[in-house]
């Protein structure tokens, strides 16, 4: 993952950055403060989105898994699943059982993960160490502790591209705007890269962040 920042003068981003008036921004997403968090949801995984073979991809489909991925990782850093029923306590931590169809253990979690992410980005995410909502099996049900948060008030509009490094490797580039001190004027960009790579027979992030 590479991160850059470039920060310009708002009238070097009218002439050569900001998307012409009337024309809708090429963006697959749109980071607000006030954007409500994403509906969690579990949906049916086919053959075709967790297994493929190493040949190029459509970039529709790496941005699909993207998309997808981004979803996902908002479970550890932007909204938990949805929990119901008795709390318990872990270590000083308050765990609330997940209620959500087909998601029972953490073996189910972890699964799930492993369709979207590598063996070692799961691993961390489930370690509870590069994630600020953490999840566990307390008396054999997967339990999470955390709470949602907020979109970064300070980002704005947010781009997308696929590039294809190698056979089995791409990058999913997404440009953040920056936004000035009235959330409106944008004062310069982010920049990220994410890897998209062919490992033990499938397509995965082998790094991942939310950008907002």
């Amino acid at each position: 993952m590479r991160k850059t920042i470039a920060v310009m003068l708002f009238t070097l981003l009218l002439a050569g950055c900001a998307a012409p008036a009337g024309e809708a921004p090429a963006s697959s997403s749109t980071a607000s403060a006030v954007r409500a968090a994403p509906a969690p949801e579990v949906e049916n995984m086919s053959s075709s989105m967790v297994e493929s073979s190493a040949q190029p991809l459509p970039e529709e489909e790496v941005l699909a898994a993207y998309e997808r991925a981004e979803r996902i990782y908002g479970w550890f850093d932007l909204a938990p699943l949805p929990s119901s029923g008795q709390p318990s306590s872990v270590n000083g931590r308050t765990y609330y059982p997940v209620d959500m169809e087909g998601i029972v253990e953490l073996e189910d979690l972890r699964t799930y993960l492993r369709g979207v992410f590598s063996q070692e980005l799961t691993d961390r995410l489930l370690s509870g160490e590069a994630a600020r909502i953490s999840y566990q099996d307390v008396n054999g049900i997967l339990c999470v502790c955390g709470e949602s948060r907020e979109h970064n008030a300070g980002k704005g509009r947010i781009r997308v591209e696929a590039e294809q490094l190698e056979e089995t490797l791409y990058s999913v580039n997404v440009m953040v705007e920056l936004l000035g001190e009235d959330g409106e004027t944008v004062v310069g960009l982010e920049s990220w890269s994410f890897p998209y790579a062919f490992v033990n027979d499938r397509w995965v992030f082998t790094d991942f962040r939310l950008v907002y």
